[in-house]
């Protein structure tokens, strides 16, 4: 293994708290694999690169000897986690959460190394657990520590309503670092309060408390808000790799440096000698390669060039048939504008071009001499036929 400092600076790398540092410098030092336990709840059907952050660096555990606990919360995820909302994460049926839970593991694995991967439910042992046994964990903690929790306190000063079940939430995440015999547990900043019950939990059961190692929430494409699919500013691991490459490409170039830290293992020092496009492009097609294949990645890397740099149209551009009508009519009947007055715009700014020729008469008649590549905005292209 490495030297404990190296492997310090290694996991430090975008990380927001480490607790206790010290006591990971002396696991470190012990010369053994930790065990690196991170919980995955299978609410959704597939994640998106936020999901991602806490993959890599349990990836970068895995490169410097250690053992991942891959904990699917396939129990906990019928229970529901309200964490950061003021009312109660709406659980899952057992179908959903075991065809969340096949999906999930899936894409896990474009980004760990199986071979160093342990791979676990939490229903092994929840569903087993009798009520004599479960006693044993809800005695450990109590309640005034539990309400410490923010969406927790905030729900009981405004007087909503929190379950009972709500409130064991974080005891049976807790507990599974007792089953899993945890080093260090990773999560995102919002999973702190969670991940410290984990710590009280073993220490209560006659183990070393984990090391708890908080991440933070990767912001989505806006730059603004985390990454998430109902504010629609996410980047699927299942996306096209078009649609992947080109999402990527749009983001600002200080985001590109913060995805460059959270994302990937490239030095940073380095990157930010490279030309901004050209540290965007390497991105893009780091993204892409992994969640695709290089085959994939260089497609994409070549078509956004030639597309975006030599001004040339791509070679999978739709199909639209040519008819004697007004541009602006054209444009309108088939989608490619809002209205009208959209339309009318677009086309005094120079927006739209046929061959490379500017339109700028709304009232522009096509004809059989326009057939060729229309050039709608500063990213849409259409054949025309």
């Amino acid at each position: 293994m490495r030297p404990v400092d190296e492997q310090i600076e290694i996991i430090k790398r975008g990380v927001v708290e480490i607790i206790p540092e010290d006591q990971l410098r002396k696991k470190l030092s012990e010369g053994r694999p930790l065990r690196i336990k991170a919980g995955f709840d299978p609410t959704a059907e597939d994640i998106h690169l936020g999901h991602t952050v806490l993959l890599q660096k349990l990836r970068q555990f895995q490169d410097l000897g250690h053992t991942v606990v891959f904990l699917i919360g396939d129990f906990t995820a019928r229970i529901g986690d309200p964490t950061g909302r003021n009312e109660m994460r709406k659980p899952l049926s057992a179908e959903e959460v075991e065809r969340n839970a096949r999906t999930y593991t899936e894409q896990a694995f474009k980004i760990l190394d199986p071979d160093k991967t342990e791979m676990l439910f939490n229903s092994q042992w929840y569903e087993k657990m009798t009520l004599s046994e479960f006693s044993k964990i809800a005695m450990n903690y109590t309640v005034a520590r539990l309400l410490e929790r923010d969406d927790f306190s905030k729900r009981y000063k405004e007087g909503l309503p929190i379950t009972v079940l709500e409130l064991l939430y974080p005891l049976i995440q807790g507990y599974d670092s007792v089953m899993v015999r945890a080093d260090v547990e990773l999560g995102g900043t919002d999973q702190k309060f969670n991940l410290l019950v984990g710590r009280a939990m073993q220490e209560a059961f006659g183990q070393e408390p984990q090391v708890i190692i908080t991440l933070p929430l990767l912001e989505g494409l806006d730059g603004k808000q985390k990454m998430s699919k109902s504010l629609g500013n996410y980047v699927g691991v299942n996306e096209p790799p078009k649609e992947m490459f080109g999402k990527l490409m749009s983001i600002s170039d200080e985001l590109m440096y913060r995805y460059y830290e959270l994302l990937t293992d490239e030095d940073i020092d380095e990157v930010k000698r490279m030309h901004p496009r050209d540290a965007k492009l390497r991105l893009a097609w780091l993204m892409v390669r992994r969640f695709h294949g290089e085959e994939a990645a260089n497609r994409e890397r070549e078509e956004f060039e030639r597309v975006f740099s030599k001004k040339e149209a791509p070679s999978s551009a739709p199909e639209l048939s040519l008819e004697e009508v007004p541009i602006l009519e054209f444009l309108v009947k088939h989608g490619l504008v809002e209205s009208k007055n959209a339309g009318r715009r677009l086309i005094s700014q120079g927006g739209v071009q046929i061959e490379g020729r500017k339109i700028t008469d709304p009232f522009y008649r096509l004809s059989s001499r326009d057939k060729g590549i229309l050039k709608v905005g500063k990213k849409r292209f259409y054949r025309l036929v």
